[in-house]
């Protein structure tokens, strides 16, 4: 069996046990052959086993993939997988290990005198809203931008659908002209959920299209869902062009998109750096506040995972930092710690607990940076074909060996 194939099949092993475990997949979108479905792969195999092979494949793919970029992004893969399996298996890992040994990203905790920079620009932000305290004004913003259940359902299969089909038309001329070639685009669904623990979530689906859902248990605001469509649409973007390369070149690998990799860091990176990418400037004083108001809560989230997950701190400890330094109603903290928390309401493993990490290093550490630099030496033809192209490249342990051509 080659390389690429047994890759995939222990995807599909590996995604069983973490639904066993956890409930979520590990396989985050499929699109290659029926017979490698990861849904038909074994559930038998025992934790030992799985990282025996995992193993074995590493050393194959040392001996057999000539293309250093290609073997390097696969055993990273692997790395990453053998971790997962480990870790939910129940061996003893530091929070720090875990980041680190899944995403090849170092942990970072914000100091708090970052935090307070962070709060010093949301309050001059909000400089023209009125009240005794910042959390007043931040209370006022939130609340006359407010949308939830069924009015946000309303405007999820309305409005979104129509600014989804604006962006995706931004990309092929803004980007797809740059890149000198274009990709099948079969669409983006707009739907509404419960239940989930997350707010959004764009799930490729095989033929060059996409699902994008929002979770109508959370409160959104009508300002940060224009943001939430270019990231969404972004991740959708980046699975046209990994799928159109699949069926040109026939790597099956490419066919599986994994969560818990390298990979996850610039996939996020790069949806939450979509708007530069399409060269956006929204002078709305809104998105303005909306977007001090989002890194600020990216930045305390991160803190209050390092505190639940590494320090064991109590969930009321963390809702109370996301609170006080988050500027977050206590009904807004209370449901985002279901994304950090080490252990879900009954009891199993969280699988997206150290998975916060991802976006705000994704973008700050990686992309955004090769982005600028490549604008500033007029270069973001190539940077766009590296970034597309080369699928190889969308990983945290590839990225720096992808772009060495602009340094």
């Amino acid at each position: 069996m080659e390389v690429s194939e047994r890759y995939v099949r222990l995807c599909g092993e590996v995604s069983n046990f973490t639904k066993e475990k956890t409930g979520t997949s590990f396989v985050d979108a499929y699109f290659g052959p029926e017979h490698l479905n990861p849904e038909r792969q074994s559930k038998e195999k025992d934790p030992d086993e799985l990282v025996h092979e995992i193993g074995e494949l590493v050393d194959s793919v040392k001996q057999d993939i000539d293309s250093p970029i290609r073997a390097k992004h696969l055993i990273g893969d692997c790395l990453s997988m053998k971790l997962v399996v480990e870790w939910l298996d129940g061996k003893q890992i530091s929070y720090e290990d875990l980041v680190q040994g899944l995403f090849h990203i170092p942990v970072k905790r914000f100091s708090e005198s970052v935090i307070d920079e962070k709060i010093l620009s949301l309050d001059e932000a909000l400089g023209d809203y009125s009240g005794d305290t910042l959390r007043d004004r931040v209370e006022q913003f939130t609340k006359e931008g407010e949308i939830t259940g069924n009015e946000l359902k309303k405007l999820v299969d309305t409005e979104l659908q129509r600014k989804a089909i604006n962006v995706g038309q931004l990309f092929h001329d803004r980007i797809y002209s740059l890149i000198g070639t274009s990709v099948t685009d079969n669409g983006v669904e707009y739907q509404t959920v419960t239940g989930a623990p997350w707010s959004g979530y764009n799930w490729y689906q095989k033929g060059f299209r996409s699902l994008n859902q929002f979770n109508l248990d959370v409160t959104f605001n009508k300002n940060s869902l224009q943001g939430v469509i270019y990231h969404e649409y972004e991740h959708h973007v980046s699975n046209l062009w990994r799928e159109k390369y699949y069926l040109e070149n026939g790597d099956l690998e490419l066919s599986v998109v994994p969560l818990h990799t390298g990979r996850c860091v610039i996939s996020e990176g790069t949806a939450d750096t979509a708007k530069e990418f399409l060269g956006v400037q929204e002078e709305d004083p809104h998105i303005e506040i909306e977007q001090a108001l989002y890194n600020l809560r990216r930045m305390t989230s991160i803190n209050a995972a390092i505190m639940l997950n590494e320090e064991r701190k109590s969930v009321n400890d963390a809702v109370e930092y996301i609170y006080d330094r988050g500027y977050r109603t206590r009904k807004s903290a209370e449901s985002s710690i279901s994304f950090i928390a080490p252990k879900m309401s009954d009891g199993r493993p969280n699988f997206w607990a150290p998975y916060v990490f991802t976006y705000f290093f994704g973008r700050i550490d990686f992309v955004l940076p090769t982005f600028k630099m490549a604008a500033e030496t007029n270069q973001l033809a190539e940077f766009y074909r590296t970034l597309y192209l080369n699928p190889y490249s969308g990983s945290s342990v590839t990225w720096k060996e992808a772009f060495n051509w602009l340094s």
